[in-house]
């Protein structure tokens, strides 16, 4: 026999051969049944306990799949008695549970009262009001003294929600009890069989003699109705004053939400019939409890849809996850209620949202997180400082914590966090001194705990992850195939721009030595018509000799290899009007700005702009009766550095044309009559967007062209 079987006394436990019908385990507790010691019943049969009709009453009710009750009105030799034994059948034995029949505290038909009790149970349109009334009805109908709904989170803590009592008993409402209070073990039984009744009375427990398989053993710990309690119910009992605990579980969706406790003062006994009434009871009311809790959540994601709809919308169209959850008029705090701070990491880089703890503290958090608790599922507490200690100095911003996990992989993921709430809370035992379970009401205040995430917030988690992990991971890993490809097609552009700009240059050298020999020695021989032909053969070779040469300086733009330092503007200009002046017919006229601030940059790159940007000023205006370039500071600046401006007063820019300007190989239309390659507008734009800064056009010019500009690079140390 498996050692400490122990059953509650007030029934006598008989396990049988189903084929022999002889007695193989019994409770010790025999004598109080019928004058025959433990030991002695196993050497007998059921035919040595009762008489022939009833021992085939007894056979013809077994069945594989329910108990068997069966009605022993004073057997022959018994203590006088109306007693029932109820009949399981567990493979090749019978487990018999013989008890007395109950009397009802009222009289009436219950089969009536059940009828009225359950009607009154369906027709409950709220989960509170049914569960009051559920409360009610136990009182009313078995002469409990108290019932109290105690209502478990997953962490298996209960609140006490609601109650029925009599006058003389203090109130549970509101009392907390700790997984400890109701551990595992016995919640999974709860969950197997959900009507038990225990009352507290001199000998509460009586061993199990003799063997028994182990599907017996099974029945005996977790569904006989005299099965063994947890023993904190034989604790809470004697530190309570109380006789009797009962409970009724409540099970939504396979799991135990709830349970329904039943408490007296004096010893209440319940037989079979009493306990069906209970578990019908209990079935109605938990099927009407998951009703509600369905029709709840369906009517909070139908609130909380416009939320997510609104949010997803803006992760989709923002440059970045960050972004999308953080800048829009909902945020991420807006999809989890209660929420003060949130953390985004994507793509390596960490966005605090809200009030947050820092960033050392935070990367601390995901140090422990990886390697106490791991990062690919969705991980929650309200109480993080009791998991991870270092978190006490930041409770106020983060006593509670939840963790989704985006991508691994890719270090991407979303921290919620919850603010300290300071509560004084009733709970209904504390640990002894050497750790039992202790049941007396005491009052605590309680510090570094945030208010509980609830189902709804943890399926919004999950809506989110789903969403973000199927469609912005998907968009994203898109992007990055696609500007794997654009890269890839960008290096071989600038290796054909190369390869034009460099070995056709022997080509077009040719060209223009061997039109210059036909100009020089034969002339003659060419007429007038020849000439005018290879002077445009001549200026053919010169415009695509320029071409050649900005597509070279478009190739060479190498960020990789920028120097950046602070440079004079005055200084940059000279040295491009210094170039100009060696090539033309003297120095262009330009005004600088006097006293104009530095500008940071590479000064190779920024030559190459000042370069192209005068040299537009001046081709462009150069019909003007008195042309003017300027260079100069707006006074204004854009994330910290000054915006810069050259301006001439040519042709102009027409205003549909100021964007798509620095398009590559774009002109304007109204430039027809001025050589260019559509080329140096967008050398520009590519390196000033190289030193992180803007190129634009101004649209408050009416005449002219002004050109606004500025980098975003700081000085190297």
């Amino acid at each position: 026999m498996p050692p400490n079987i122990q059953v509650q006394s007030y029934a006598l436990v008989l396990v049988v051969d189903r084929r022999t019908l002889a007695i193989r385990a019994t409770s010790s507790n025999a004598r109080a049944f019928l004058p025959v010691d433990p030991e002695d019943l196993l050497d007998l049969t059921l035919h040595d306990l009762f008489d022939q009709p009833l021992v085939r009453n007894i056979c013809e009710f077994i069945h594989e799949d329910f108990p068997a009750v069966v009605a022993l009105q004073n057997p022959e030799g018994w203590s006088k008695g109306d007693y029932q034994a109820v009949v399981a059948t567990v493979g090749q034995e019978l487990v018999l549970e013989i008890e007395e029949r109950r009397t009802w505290p009222h009289s009436g038909d219950y089969s009536a009262r059940l009828n009225d009790f359950t009607y009154e149970l369906e027709s409950n349109t709220s989960t509170n009001d049914l569960l009051q009334v559920l409360c009610d009805g136990l009182t009313f109908h078995f002469a409990y003294d108290r019932a109290i709904v105690l209502q478990f989170d997953e962490s298996g803590n209960g609140i006490v929600t609601h109650e029925a009592k009599k006058d003389e008993l203090p109130s549970l409402l509101d009392v907390r009890f700790v997984t400890s209070d109701v551990p595992a073990t016995s919640r999974r039984h709860q969950v197997a069989e959900s009507v038990m009744n225990f009352v507290s009375v001199d000998r509460p427990l009586v061993d199990i003699r003799g063997e028994v398989s182990a599907e017996v053993e099974e029945v005996l710990r977790q569904y006989l109705a005299a099965r063994e309690p947890n023993p904190n119910f034989i604790k809470y009992l004697e530190d309570s004053e109380l006789k009797t605990l009962g409970h009724l579980s409540l099970i939504i969706d396979g799991k135990l939400w709830g349970s329904v406790y039943m408490h007296g003062v004096e010893p209440v006994y319940i037989d079979y019939q009493m306990r069906s009434f209970l578990r019908v009871a209990g079935r109605v009311a938990q099927q009407k409890i998951g009703y509600h809790i369905y029709h709840r959540s369906l009517r909070m994601r139908r609130k909380a849809n416009s939320v997510r709809d609104r949010l997803y919308d803006q992760i989709v169209y923002a440059k970045g996850l960050a972004e999308g959850l953080t800048e829009g008029r909902t945020t991420v705090l807006d999809l989890i209620r209660g929420t003060r701070g949130a953390v985004i990491c994507s793509e390596d880089e960490m966005t605090r949202h809200g009030a947050c703890p820092t960033e050392e503290e935070i990367n601390g958090i995901m140090r422990w997180m990886k390697a106490e608790v791991g990062d690919t599922a969705i991980w929650h507490t309200d109480h993080l400082c009791a998991h991870y200690p270092p978190a006490k100095p930041f409770v106020r911003k983060a006593a509670g914590m939840m963790f989704l996990p985006l991508d691994p992989a890719a270090n991407q993921w979303i921290i919620w966090f919850k603010p300290e709430t300071v509560q004084t809370v009733r709970f209904g035992s504390h640990a002894g001194e050497r750790g039992e379970r202790q049941f007396a009401i005491n009052e605590q205040t309680r510090r570094q705990h945030s208010t509980s995430w609830s189902d709804d917030d943890i399926g919004s988690a999950q809506a989110l992850q789903f969403f973000i992990q199927k469609t912005v991971m998907e968009r994203y890993t898109s992007t990055r195939r696609h500007n794997a490809l654009l890269q890839e097609a960008l290096e071989d552009l600038e290796v054909f721009s190369y390869t034009i700009g460099h070995d056709l240059r022997a080509p077009l050298r040719g060209i223009s030595s061997y039109a210059e020999i036909l100009r020089e020695d034969f002339s003659s021989n060419l007429g007038q018509e020849g000439i005018a032909h290879l002077s445009v053969i001549q200026q053919n070779a010169d415009r695509m000799r320029v071409f050649m040469d900005d597509l070279l300086a478009l190739s060479r733009i190498d960020r990789s290899r920028m120097v950046v330092n602070s440079l004079s503007v005055s200084q940059l200009v000279d040295r491009v009007l210094a170039d100009f002046s060696n090539s033309s017919d003297g120095r262009p006229c330009c005004t600088v700005q006097p006293d104009i601030p530095d500008i940071a940059g590479d000064r190779n790159h920024l030559v190459t702009v000042f370069t192209n940007l005068l040299s537009n000023a001046f081709k462009y205006s150069a019909h003007q009766a008195v042309p003017r370039v300027e260079v100069g500071f707006t006074g204004e600046r854009r994330n910290g550095f000054p915006v810069f401006y050259v301006s001439d007063n040519g042709i102009g820019i027409p205003p549909d044309q100021h964007r798509r300007i620095f398009d590559l190989f774009t002109r304007s239309t109204n430039s027809g009559d001025f050589e260019g390659t559509g080329i140096g507008l967008a050398l520009v734009d590519r390196i000033i967007r190289y030193h992180e800064g803007e190129v634009w056009i101004d649209e408050e010019v009416q005449e002219g062209t002004r050109v606004l500009f500025y980098t975003g690079v700081a000085v190297n140390d």
